[in-house]
């Protein structure tokens, strides 16, 4: 009944490569082994060893080339990994993985010096360094365009003074990724992008807090107290920060829309399971889950082929992560109505999938991004 309710799933073009298929259950058989345990226990999560053993069955590091620590299967196969995520019910493992192999580990690929992606990258794919991703801001949030930290230059370094809030795994990463404002530097060539170890002196870490009710992916403030940092941690060129920022969430957010869509299909796969198949919310919500996966499949492919997809990237975020809540909040109530053994994690499953829409950028902001990108 599920798969006639929600109909056939077409594949698209990226995923017609020899050997998708098995690399599919590859990915589904490994998360059934690893994550699926992981995510339901209340101890926290070992990432370290999570992501050694994906490393273990080629699996950590799909999209970046051999000669980087990568398996070199490509974007299109890291795009499968991350759909893959929103089969797995917890939402903070699907964030710490997205963050440290989605939204880090990409700026090091891309920018990184030599040196760097043998300190950094190698190790982080391997599972021995964990990477956070400090941007936000009090007052700012994820708008890196009002970013209060500040680097100086010192020397052969910089100093930096500042406080990121709400910094996902910041508690667990031996490496933080941080963006700071350069004084000096008129926007949008303002901004300078850093890889700054956990134990460097300087950085203060604040309280810690679950992720929504969600032990795995903790959240704490970091402080800066005129921390210095050789340039050798620099990441990237002085003043290319917000730019190459601004095209990371694009990539991200598209990733982040493909689990979102998938955990509003099982959702909604669990709710087809009790009720009729003429409910018209349960029919309104799998016409616009069918409109969003192909939304996001449309954005993945202009991304794969160098083509625009900012506009794309930001609606497919803004319609993914609220198909994410309404589908959530639907299954939810139907168990609640007959009184089905899934409560308990249908209700996690509500409380993450309001990570959809904090994450990488506010519904809010994913309308600021539409309306800038279309000239509203």
């Amino acid at each position: 009944m599920n798969q006639f309710l929600l109909g056939d799933h077409p594949t698209p073009a990226f995923w017609k490569f020899e050997g998708a298929e098995q690399l599919r259950a590859h990915i589904n058989k490994t998360f059934d082994r690893f994550l699926m345990p992981a995510a339901k226990t209340t101890t926290q999560c070992n990432y370290h060893q999570l992501i050694a053993a994906l490393r273990s069955e080629q699996l950590s590091g799909l999209r970046y080339a051999k000669e980087k620590g990568g398996t070199g299967a490509g974007l299109a196969a890291q795009a499968m990994f991350a759909e893959s995520l929103g089969r797995i019910p917890s939402g903070g493992i699907g964030m710490a993985l997205t963050i440290h192999l989605d939204m880090v580990a990409p700026f090091i690929d891309q920018y990184g010096a030599p040196e760097q992606i043998e300190r950094f990258l190698m190790p982080a794919l391997r599972g021995e360094i964990l990477l956070s991703h400090a941007v936000s801001e009090p007052g700012a949030g994820s708008d890196v365009t009002n970013l209060a930290t500040t680097a100086t230059r010192d020397g052969s370094g910089w100093r930096i003074c500042g406080h990121k809030t709400m910094i996902s795994l910041a508690s667990l990463a031996d490496v933080h990724f941080v963006i700071a404002r350069l004084a000096d530097y008129r926007a949008p060539f303002n901004m300078v992008n850093f890889l700054i170890p956990k134990d460097t002196p300087g950085l203060r870490l604040g309280n810690v807090w679950p992720a929504l009710g969600n032990a795995q992916c903790p959240v704490s403030d970091i402080f800066f107290d005129d921390l210095w940092i050789g340039d050798d941690c620099r990441l990237g060129m002085p003043g290319m920060g917000m730019i190459n920022q601004l095209q990371q969430f694009a990539q991200e957010r598209i990733l982040s829309s493909l689990r979102a869509n998938q955990v509003a299909y099982q959702c909604l796969a669990r709710a087809a399971q009790w009720t009729y198949t003429a409910d018209q919310q349960l029919q309104t919500l799998i016409a616009e889950w069918q409109a969003s996966r192909a939304l996001t499949y449309k954005a993945m492919q202009h991304w794969l082929a160098n083509g625009e997809y900012l506009s794309l990237s930001s609606s497919s975020k803004l319609i993914s992560s609220r198909l994410a809540r309404s589908a959530s909040l639907f299954a939810l109530d139907l168990a609640r109505q007959h009184s089905k053994g899934d409560v308990n994690s249908l209700q996690t499953c509500v409380a993450d999938a309001r990570l959809f829409s904090i994450s990488t950028g506010s519904d809010e902001m994913m309308l600021k991004s539409i309306a800038a990108t279309e000239k509203y």
